[in-house]
């Protein structure tokens, strides 16, 4: 039977792979398993990351950030300063926000290969079938961990096998489309994504392009994302499809040995999509607090309070405001009209999961 280790952690995102490294830091004897062969491959994101500015405005505790982020950095390719946001009719809002694009398979890997610098062991083609107890059982064997940490997407093997629900999640699709797109993020709404929207995010030399619906949508999404490159003019490569959190985590994310986090926990922001940030800084939170756990005693529930204090007042603000504009997107027409009576000042705000409406200030709608 394999020794036991301290800490087994389930999918090596950026969540998983942050959580092995500050736990391995720690001196704690860290296992990282991945079921693909290749790290981040293949590719399912947007490849977006929100510039330290941009985090420290919205979750003013998170600290450390230079430390924590290191990756992205090295391996971004586009700064992109404005996002455009285009209503149903073709009217644009420029919202200044500072973000920039990564090669999501080379943060990815960059990041586990931190946590095995750290000290983390790496498996790959390793498939967890289910979690007891400190049983975590695969298709290589069963591996003991005192502390399982699962980050396997919102299909969660781990959140599943324990009874922790899985996050509310949406269908969406992404490609690679080569050319020159400058420097602005796009973000289409309407009807052409019913329910969310469609992207296209520049990056050196191509776009990350694609689109993502609301969580009850039934139809064709391959449809959907045919139409909108079609209508783009854009010749994109392979496309990947998945599921996206959207409505926010879910009212635990801890039980017994085993904490969530990233998708799994549903941790993305749910007016823009973006995941990447939150996830590694909760990803910090489970590993510092694995480590708190087995050396010093402290209760596995402090994760809980640590990362819903630091991230989860913006994640809940942003859900109301899904929730919201839920209302408006059946219609086109109805949706437009809402844009314009938002304005972009509020669709800033929209954007960074901050309240639409200020206290003490006349409401549009």
């Amino acid at each position: 039977m394999p020794s036991p280790y301290d800490v087994v952690v389930v999918g090596s995102g950026p969540a998983g792979a942050t959580a092995a490294r500050y736990a391995a830091r720690r001196g704690l004897k860290v296992l990282l398993v991945d079921k693909r062969k290749e790290i981040g491959v293949p590719v399912q994101c947007g490849e977006y990351v929100a510039h330290n500015e941009e985090v420290r405005a919205i979750f003013p505790t998170v600290t450390d950030l230079e430390d924590l982020m290191g990756v992205p950095y090295r391996v971004r390719e586009v700064d992109t300063p404005i996002i455009r946001i285009w209503s149903p009719n073709g009217r644009r809002y420029d919202i200044p926000f500072q973000g920039f694009t990564v090669r999501r398979d080379k943060m990815d890997q960059g990041i586990a290969a931190q946590a095995v610098q750290e000290g983390a062991e790496l498996m790959t083609e390793t498939t967890v079938v289910g979690v007891r107890g400190d049983e975590v059982k695969t298709n290589h064997g069963t591996f003991h961990g005192k502390v399982v940490v699962g980050s396997d997407g919102p299909r969660s093997t781990v959140a599943k096998s324990v009874g922790l629900e899985w996050p509310v999640s949406a269908p969406a699709m992404s490609a690679t489309a080569e050319g020159d797109f400058g420097d602005a993020t796009d973000m289409f709404f309407g009807n052409l994504a019913p329910g969310g929207y469609a992207w296209i995010i520049p990056k050196a030399g191509c776009a990350n392009v694609g689109l993502g619906t609301w969580e009850r949508f039934r139809g064709n999404l391959r449809d959907l994302f045919d139409k909108f490159v079609t209508n783009r003019r854009l010749v994109p490569g392979k496309a990947t499809g998945g599921f996206v959190p959207v409505l926010g985590p879910p009212p635990r994310t801890v039980k017994d040995n085993v904490m969530l986090v990233g998708d799994a926990a549903g941790m993305v922001m749910a007016t823009n999509g973006g995941g990447n940030n939150v996830a590694m800084i909760a990803g910090r939170y489970a590993g510092l607090t694995a480590a708190d756990h087995l050396l010093d005693g402290t209760p596995l529930d402090a994760y809980e309070s640590r990362w819903r204090s630091a991230v989860g007042g913006p994640l809940a603000e942003g859900v109301r405001i899904k929730r919201f504009a839920d209302r408006f997107f059946g219609s086109d027409r109805v949706l437009e009209a809402a844009m314009i009576l938002l304005g972009r000042r509020r669709m800033a705000r929209a954007i960074r999961c901050q309240r639409l409406f200020i206290p003490g200030r006349a409401k549009v709608l």
